[in-house]
């Protein structure tokens, strides 16, 4: 007979069980499908979809990944079985072959894969230091740091491999895309029902979500305002560089080049969903990402691209778009919670600036404790509370935080100097995979919107946290993915 641990184990698991083979029989029939719909799961984390084995917490979206993989690797298997191929060759092709395909001549410095081998060996390194008794980091908790790696690096990292070898194309890149878009306009709806029927649970009244925290719902849902209105903005202005047969050819093959009422309709939704959603977090970060990320558009598409204009008409267009960007933003500011907007430029009482000011200020003195292996990750709540107050000389208006509020501080404090290098080195080399695209295609649109999305969340992640989630690091790497897979594109 099962003991009666056994059958809670089992009672426990037979939900998840299913919806895990279902999403394997997906998978194997269905591989594309099964990638570019994950995307659409990303915020599946919480609630009733979370469960744990041997007392390892695991989520819905991690084992959908899980299971995608490793059908992939099952499916690579079996192709290798059926070919020619020695395995040793299989190997180089599909593992060590992937750095030679983002740049000619493979050089590693190069390489995606080198960036994010130092960012996990710097969030290894703390865990190792703390094996020593004599360390600094011997109170470290290694299960937090363990299921850190495994939640918020390790399948976002498998996500971003299938990204890679399973999607086809740019139609399939988009598919993705607009896939964790819906997703984003749903947890919007969610957020505007909850102002509508007046549901909000956080304490200032503002809209979450399904989430804790406003600002929770504004990283996960901005970047997804970011990639409509470029998408717009290219349905409605690029011109077209194909004339006479070619254009012509373009204009009734390329969907993604031409435009429908329905997709106007539908990204005219999204966006007015997205940004209806953000006001209403009164998340000052995601403005700040959203405007600065399109405004930098703006400038890049009118004096520096394939489409560019002439000085005084791209300063024109530019002036424009810098109106229209400070309109909505005093909107927003006018007819928000003017307290709020006091508080931001508040740094002597109690704001949202001073207590930012207060978590840097102890984030770099943990930082010089630690300069090179940093505290670990998800270390830095226990840190900020016992040593805060030392630090600051003073009662901290906050007693407990969670994050350092800043993405590269993070990256410092949770893998060290090692991590925080392979961080900047990555989107170092995203910049300069996009910046050496010779054509003005489709494949470049694309490659100018994920830009855009990345610039949104570094904008963002200078006052805010962006990537150390579940949800937030695949929306991170799918945006890294998609970029990968469109430079073999090229």
């Amino acid at each position: 007979m099962l003991s009666f641990w056994s059958f809670s184990l089992l009672h426990q698991l037979l939900i998840p069980g299913i919806i895990v083979f279902l999403w394997g029989i997906v998978s194997w029939g269905w591989p594309v499908v099964s990638v570019i719909l994950l995307s659409a799961f990303f915020p599946f984390y919480f609630g009733p979809v979370k469960f744990t084995i041997y007392n390892v917490p695991f989520t819905l979206i991690e084992w959908m990944i899980y299971v995608s993989f490793l059908i992939y690797v099952l499916r690579s298997f079996l192709a290798w079985r059926r070919s020619r191929e020695g395995f040793m060759s299989n190997v180089r092709k599909h593992f060590y072959g992937t750095c030679k395909r983002f740049t000619p001549g493979g050089d590693w410095r190069r390489s995606l894969w080198t960036p994010i081998t130092l960012i996990l060996i710097g969030l290894l390194l703390p865990l190792i230091s703390s094996l020593f008794e004599d360390s600094s980091l011997a109170g470290l908790n290694r299960n937090l740091l363990l299921g850190i790696l495994k939640g918020w690096f390790i399948a976002p990292l498998m996500y971003f491999y299938l990204m890679q070898h399973v999607l086809p194309g740019l139609k399939a890149i988009r598919r993705c895309f607009e896939w964790y878009t819906i997703s984003a306009v749903f947890l919007s709806v969610w957020g505007i029902l909850q102002f509508v029927f007046h549901l909000t649970v956080t304490p200032d009244g503002r809209v979450s979500g399904p989430f804790e925290s406003a600002n929770y719902l504004a990283l996960y849902i901005m970047p997804a305002a970011v990639f409509v209105l470029v998408r717009l903005w290219h349905i409605l202005s690029v011109p077209r560089e194909y004339d006479g047969l070619i254009g012509l050819f373009r204009k009734i093959f390329h969907v993604e080049d031409s435009l429908s009422p329905v997709s106007l309709v539908r990204y005219g939704f999204f966006s007015v969903a997205l940004l209806f959603a953000l006001y209403l977090t009164r998340s000052f970060g995601a403005f700040l990402g959203l405007f600065g990320s399109l405004f930098g558009y703006g400038i890049y598409h009118f004096f520096f691209s394939y489409w560019k204009v002439p000085f005084r008409k791209a300063f024109l267009w530019c002036s424009i778009v810098f109106v229209g960007l400070a309109v909505v933003g005093g909107v927003f500011f006018i007819t928000g919670d003017r307290g709020k907007f006091n508080q931001a430029f508040n740094v002597t009482g109690r704001s949202s600036s001073s207590v930012r000011l207060q978590v840097w200020t102890v984030a770099s003195e943990l930082i010089e404790r630690n300069f090179f292996i940093g505290i670990g990750a998800g270390q830095f709540e226990r840190l900020y509370s016992q040593d805060a107050k030392r630090i600051l000389h003073q009662e901290p208006y906050e007693k407990e935080m969670l994050h350092p509020h800043n993405i590269f501080l993070m990256f410092w404090l949770s893998s060290g100097l090692v991590g925080l290098v392979g961080f900047v080195w990555l989107i170092a080399l995203l910049f300069l995979q996009v910046a050496r695209m010779q054509k003005h295609d489709g494949v470049k649109r694309m490659a100018l919107v994920c830009l855009t999305m990345l610039v949104a969340i570094l904008l963002h992640g200078l006052v805010d946290t962006p990537m150390w989630k579940n949800d937030l690091a695949l929306e991170f790497w799918m945006i890294v993915g998609a970029l990968a897979s469109l430079q073999k594109l090229v």
